[in-house]
């Protein structure tokens, strides 16, 4: 009987969120989620909404700023979104709906019921860019910023 090897293309195995938790909890340097494929920011996302729960203090006063050259996939969005607002690892929604809901979230923990101190801003660098990523989610996000008191500029 003749041995026939076989070559086969092993994939390279994508990162999972229990991948990402176990590197967070073993101190490792950090990971960038920018460098992830699209499933692997599903992942991230799903990872910091594991690592830090949904928010559940008042936005600071503050400009948080979010460069739409940062942006190429909704997942950028959300996954820049957490970041900026509440550092690295920072969740804030995985979608338009989450992100609404994670002001809910806060509104119900906070007790003078404000969600977003006065003054705040997020200043959207490159804004044209978010647009034609979020396409019809980015009104309904800039509208839901506003009602919940931050300020928005577009840039």
């Amino acid at each position: 009987m003749e041995n026939v090897c076989f070559h086969m293309k092993i994939k390279k195995q994508e990162i999972s969120r229990e991948d990402i938790l176990d590197h967070w909890r073993l101190g490792k340097s950090k990971l960038d989620w920018r460098s992830l494929s699209i499933r692997e920011k599903r992942e991230w996302l799903k990872a910091c909404l594991s690592w830090t729960g949904l928010p559940d203090k008042t936005i600071k006063s503050f400009n948080y700023i979010i460069d739409g050259n940062q942006v190429n996939t909704g997942l950028d969005f959300y996954c820049l979104l957490g970041e900026t607002f509440f550092g690295y690892r920072g969740y804030f929604g995985q979608d338009s709906y989450g992100c609404i809901d994670c002001f809910s979230e806060i509104f119900m923990h906070v007790k003078n019921k404000k969600t977003v101190e006065k003054g705040a801003k997020v200043i959207l660098k490159n804004s044209e860019q978010i647009r034609e990523v979020l396409s019809d989610s980015f009104n309904y996000l800039i509208e839901s910023f506003q009602k919940n008191g931050l300020e928005v500029e577009l840039e």
